[in-house]
């Protein structure tokens, strides 16, 4: 309830018909690629890729796949981090993929990345946050509602913001059976934009509180010796 609230996202906003508009298709040997937009609340469109294995039949697995603070967001292709080549690498093991903008992003560019962030505008309680959060909820209507998805078998996995958006997704909903959120459940880095952080939402807990609230659903933390996480193994890890 304390995220939903710092969120702006309670009581939850009504579902609204995502009316989800699918093109663009690209036919790969062992995969495509098509453009999605979702509406997740009225007027407002989510842009993604959604990729999808070839030959695998019904009863998938999916995963929502947020992106991280890339310079190119969800099409960033650079040697630290390729977030096309990761969904292509899990539509080849047989997962449904939908990867997604942040708000500001690509092709979600409605309104800034940063609104919300100025003191006089924190008072509306809705912010990039709580914007992304509704967003990664709706994400989880969608996969469920593709025919050849299992519904019971929803993953989200994102790197640095992405993981952020990954640990508070599955914090508030129990839809996301597994995860991996990398490189951002830490003790001593919190988030570093409006997107990751709003008011009372760390009021007495922290990262590692709120990312162990998977439990008992697997979880995989991923690290880094050259960033935050550098303390995982002794520090975090035992602590979740």
């Amino acid at each position: 309830l304390q995220i939903l609230a710092a969120a702006g996202l309670l009581p939850m906003p009504e579902k609204t018909p995502l009316d989800p508009q699918i093109f663009g298709k690209i036919d790969r040997p062992d995969y495509t690629i098509e453009k999605v937009l979702l509406e997740t609340m009225p007027g407002f469109y989510l842009g993604g890729n959604l990729y999808r294995p070839k030959g695998k039949g019904t009863g998938l697995p999916a995963i929502a796949s947020p992106h991280g603070h890339w310079t190119y967001g969800r099409l960033e292709h650079a040697a630290l981090g390729s977030i096309p080549a990761r969904a292509i690498n899990f539509a080849r093991q047989g997962y449904v993929v939908f990867t997604y903008d942040m708000v500001g992003w690509n092709d979600t560019v409605q309104t800034p990345h940063a609104f919300g962030a100025k003191p006089e505008e924190q008072l509306w309680s809705f912010g990039p946050l709580g914007l992304q959060l509704w967003d990664s909820i709706r994400v989880i209507d969608f996969l469920q509602s593709l025919p050849e998805v299992d519904r019971e078998r929803i993953g989200m996995t994102g790197a640095s913001g992405g993981g952020t958006q990954t640990f508070l997704a599955y914090a508030v909903d129990d839809r996301i059976k597994f995860a991996a959120p990398v490189n951002m459940i830490s003790s001593i880095m919190q988030g570093g934009s409006p997107c990751e952080n709003a008011p009372s939402l760390r009021a007495g807990v922290n990262n590692m509180e709120i990312g162990a609230m998977m439990a008992p659903r697997p979880m995989i933390m991923v690290s880094a010796t050259g960033d935050w996480t550098r303390n995982t193994p002794t520090v975090e890890y035992p602590a979740v």
